[in-house]
């Protein structure tokens, strides 16, 4: 799972420039700790082109009566993609990337209780921003008729450095792979698919975090200074 990543860039052109974003975000700044059901940037291809949008952090299906559904939709697993009627939808034609800096996983293997479980933060040597694999979906309140963007993150096998501490990764993307999950023609979820699998563990570190990143309203960067293990 990923249930909480930071995107700390602090000047939008290095985002735009990234991913050849055709337009710009008002508002822009960096967080570093995201939290689900907030609203954060997200890369999606358009007539126009790739475009950046605020979008909000749960996937809602467009037949959803409300915001709030009985399940949890800000992960999606890759192994459960085409059997699920809320994601299958979205797979040929709405595939988003989420721009995170880093991610955040508790230690599930040496601690089954949640809430006892220490939290790591997981980066890319080599890149500063990291793009994570996403479905979205535009949702229309039946009730006020308003329209919200939605998205989820979704998961994969872990690599060597995530397993150490988490059954689940969020799908990370290469370059080149950006550029095919943001492609309208590949449609195939054999072709699909095949994209999502674990990042090779010799480009990522890891390291402990303080307590203080279990807490979204703890958006600073204290949360992400390491902490001896």
């Amino acid at each position: 799972m990923c249930g909480a990543y930071g995107f700390s860039v602090k000047d939008a052109r290095e985002v735009y420039d990234r991913f050849g974003v055709m337009n710009k975000l008002a508002d822009f700044k960096p967080h570093w700790r995201i939290g689900i059901g907030s609203m954060n940037p997200v890369i999606y291809m358009t007539a126009d082109g790739v475009q950046i949008k605020y979008m909000y952090w749960s996937f809602l299906p467009t037949w959803a009566k409300e915001k709030r559904l009985q399940f949890s939709t800000f992960n999606a697993r890759d192994d459960r993609l085409l059997e699920s009627k809320v994601y299958k939808p979205a797979v040929p034609h709405q595939r988003c990337i989420i721009p995170a800096t880093y991610f955040f996983e508790p230690d599930r293997v040496h601690f089954p209780k949640p809430q006892n479980a220490p939290w790591y933060a997981f980066k890319l040597k080599e890149q500063n921003i990291m793009a994570l694999a996403g479905l979205y979906n535009a949702w229309t309140d039946p009730q006020t008729n308003e329209e919200l963007y939605t998205y989820t993150i979704i998961t994969t096998q872990p690599n060597a450095v995530v397993g150490q501490y988490h059954d689940r990764e969020p799908a990370l993307l290469d370059s080149e792979q950006e550029n095919q999950w943001l492609n309208p023609d590949l449609t195939e979820p054999q072709h699909i698919l095949p994209l999502l699998k674990p990042y090779p563990p010799e480009a990522m570190e890891s390291w402990r975090v303080p307590d203080a990143a279990k807490n979204p309203r703890n958006d600073t960067p204290e949360v992400i200074k390491p902490l001896a293990s």
